[in-house]
């Protein structure tokens, strides 16, 4: 949280304004993650970035509307499939992870 001027602006809260999205490619392989990041990049912050799972990698970015799941799934190129998914399934699954390990 930052503090400007006595206030707090609601654009100041990292999880406030995330895109989270699920990039999938066969044969997904670490080198791929550097486009992921370069392409991504071009219009929005990357914020998160996942480790590869199978063939799939989540990331999430700044949200100011700069990406959608079409738009990035055509600017990564062909063998590539983009999902949206919602913030509040990875805020359900970090609490569930809390309420199962509540050290």
């Amino acid at each position: 949280m930052a503090k400007v001027h006595e206030t707090y602006s609601a654009g100041q809260f990292l999880t406030a304004s995330l895109s989270h999205f699920t990039l999938t490619k066969s044969g997904l392989a670490t080198a791929d993650i550097k486009t992921v990041v370069e392409t991504t990049s071009t219009r929005a912050t990357v914020v998160i970035l996942g480790t590869i799972a199978g063939t799939s990698v989540r990331i999430a970015v700044e949200n100011n509307s700069a990406w959608t799941a079409a738009t990035l799934q055509a600017s990564l190129g062909a063998g590539w499939a983009v999902a949206y998914f919602s913030s509040n399934w990875l805020i359900y699954k970090l609490l569930l992870i809390k309420y199962e390990n509540p050290s």
